[in-house]
């Protein structure tokens, strides 16, 4: 590489001799009418006049008064208004340069790599930049085959200028930012030039703020705030939302490819720990994995993982990708879990409330375009309108029970399930930032009086239905391709 570097260098000089043994050193255009001097100052004699928008031939460009001949005068005009310096005879930039990028602003070409240094010519924002050495402060150029110095900090896009050239990995273009995600910080969090806690600092996310994310690598996630890309903490991100319903599935969320029905008593274990947890009977619904290698699946149980060991205790129902569904079939699901027997008489009315929503959104259709709203079908929460009193989550109050508690697992089961599939969340609230036991951190979806709702866009190109089961403290949302 530095040979062909050298090489470019020296075949630039050896047409720079030549051009100069002939008299002429560059070409260059004036920007506005001049007198042509005899010396190099004002006051000198007259000889004649340049007008803007003239090619002048130039015998010495210096940094006051440059000397060009024109109809066979010879004489100085200013400098400062000679630009677009051209190297007759010389190659074509793009032959002489290594590299191409683009400027980012506009750029001073000058004689040497310092501020002080004569400028030699300009480069306009979004024009082609064709450079013969790379670097970190200054890059080595070549325009109109005039070589001279640009500040690196002006350049991005820098791609290879032919086959067999590399770029170094350190000047390589960045992808294109493609938010995937929002998501909000809970801290304030440092805005990083790169995912390094060292790396040089380009802004504040602030608690509470939200910011598009376009992926997470490791510890650090690819963040744009207004326009400024950098890198923030991953694990201070929260509250994630597709930007595209057909995109990736936010963090954290996993897809189920079972609906298992099970046929007889079975127990679930905690697959970290190994200690049981549960039982479940014929008739109940979950979701699962498929069978591991020891014959067992996992499930989604509050915030830890179950599995269950006696497969033959259940039957199977494919849950099939959404694309490649046929009318009829399941395209997703999600399971959560209460207790099984009441302990109060504030549990009884819970799960009574459960119920109550399950028996409003079974069978409920979701046109292809349609906004499903959760409290068209179970608000009011009252008892004129059927609900009991129930635990209630409330961080505002002393009140712990309210007409309809226990109404938000359902949608909270719902919008788990329907994260699975391309559905646009319209809207979504946690009940607070300690989130809810049933379900995954940050993954849940409160609904009340008001404005609290669950709103759900189905954006397939087809309908579905939901279908709602619960019985034993086992709540499951499957949701179909409908038949017809």
């Amino acid at each position: 590489m530095k040979q062909i570097i050298r090489f470019c260098g020296i075949f630039l000089t050896l047409v720079m001799l030549c051009t100069s043994a002939l008299g002429e050193i560059y070409t260059g255009t004036v920007t506005k009418d001049m007198t042509i001097r005899k010396t190099r100052s004002t006051s000198g004699k007259k000889l004649g006049n340049v007008t803007a928008g003239e090619t002048v031939s130039i015998q010495e460009f210096g940094e006051t008064w440059t000397m060009i001949t024109k109809d066979g005068i010879t004489g100085y005009i200013l400098t400062k208004n000679v630009t677009e310096l051209t190297l007759p005879g010389a190659p074509a930039d793009t032959d002489a340069a290594l590299y191409i990028g683009e400027a980012t602003k506009d750029l001073t070409v000058r004689s040497k790599r310092s501020r002080s240094a004569q400028a030699l010519q300009e480069i306009h924002s979004g024009d082609p930049v064709y450079i013969t050495e790379l670097g970190k402060e200054w890059m080595a150029i070549v325009k109109n085959g005039v070589a001279g110095y640009v500040l690196s900090s002006g350049i991005d896009q820098i791609t290879a200028a032919r086959e067999g050239i590399v770029v170094p990995e350190e000047f390589r273009p960045e992808p294109p930012f493609l938010a995937l995600y929002t998501a909000t910080a809970d801290i304030n969090l440092t805005l990083r030039k790169s995912n390094n806690a060292k790396a040089s600092q380009v802004g504040m996310v602030y608690e509470g703020e939200s910011i598009e994310v376009m992926n997470l690598d490791g510890e650090w996630a690819h963040v744009r705030k207004k326009g400024t890309v950098g890198y923030v903490l991953a694990e201070h991100l929260r509250y994630y939302r597709r930007t595209d319903p057909y995109g990736p599935y936010i963090p954290g969320v996993e897809f189920y490819p079972y609906a298992a029905h099970i046929t007889q008593d079975v127990d679930i274990y905690d697959d970290y720990t190994g200690e049981y947890i549960r039982t479940l009977h014929a008739g109940d619904v979950i979701a699962t994995s498929g069978m591991d290698e020891r014959f067992s699946v996992y499930l989604p149980y509050q915030r830890t993982r179950g599995r269950i060991k006696s497969t033959s205790s259940m039957t199977f129902e494919q849950v099939h990708a959404w694309d490649f569904a046929q009318p009829g079939e399941l395209i997703a699901i999600f399971s959560t879990f209460y207790a099984e027997t009441p302990s109060s008489t504030k549990e009884e009315g819970r799960l009574y409330n459960i119920s109550e929503g399950v028996k409003r959104l079974n069978g409920v259709r979701i046109h292809s375009g349609e906004e499903f709203r959760f409290n068209d079908y179970c608000a009011p929460y009252t008892r004129s309108n059927g609900y009991v009193e129930g635990p209630i989550i409330n961080y505002v109050s002393d009140k712990k029970t309210g007409y309809g508690g226990g109404i938000c697992q359902v949608s909270t089961t719902l919008y788990d399930a329907a994260l699975q599939i391309p559905i646009e969340i319209v809207k979504q609230s946690v009940h607070s930032a300690y989130g809810i036991f049933y379900a995954p951190l940050d993954m849940d979806a409160a609904v009340g009086a008001g404005n609290l709702d669950l709103r759900l866009k189905n954006v397939l190109p087809y309908d579905i239905e939901l279908r709602m089961d619960t019985q034993d403290g086992v709540m499951c949302v499957r949701i179909y391709y409908c038949k017809d």
